[in-house]
């Protein structure tokens, strides 16, 4: 990709992320929260972060999308990693969404998650690695599929 495009594409990138982190909140009054790089607010590494962040919770955020991020030792955490939502494999059709993994491993989004028919999820690790979810998922609890022996790892 030629230089110029890859400044188009980086624009373009932070317009969408701009536009998706900064509409639809799922508990009104409260905004929006979204992991970042670096951050330390999260808590509950591993666990299904749906069970209370949701409506019936009680917690001040219900996320649409939240889970923890491992090292391929499957108990290290993976920090500053980010989690791509794709509409086709392997980082084919639209990127829908990104989302930061924080200082903690941990990553979660308030921001509304159309999961339509369904979504690919993608991480990538600081370091550059990718990895693909191979299929479509409609839901946002990562952590209550991916639990030990079947973590998100990237390395």
């Amino acid at each position: 990709m030629m230089r110029r495009e890859k400044i188009i594409l980086f624009f373009l990138l932070m317009l969408f992320s701009i536009a998706f982190f900064s509409c639809n909140s799922k508990k009104a009054g409260q905004g929006i929260a979204t992991s970042t790089y670096g951050g330390t607010a999260s808590h509950n590494v591993g666990t299904a972060c749906l069970s209370c962040h949701n409506s019936g919770g009680s917690n001040s955020f219900w996320w649409y999308v939240a889970g923890t991020v491992y090292k391929p030792d499957e108990s290290s955490l993976n920090p500053n990693s980010t989690i791509y939502l794709f509409t086709s494999t392997n980082g084919g059709g639209t990127l829908y969404a990104f989302i930061p993994v924080d200082g903690k491993g941990n990553f979660y989004t308030s921001s509304m998650v159309d999961f339509g028919s369904g979504l690919y999820p993608a991480i990538k690790s600081s370091s550059g690695e990718t990895r693909y979810m191979q299929s479509s998922t409609k839901n946002g609890d990562c952590n209550s599929c991916h639990v030990a022996l079947k973590r998100i790892i990237v390395n």
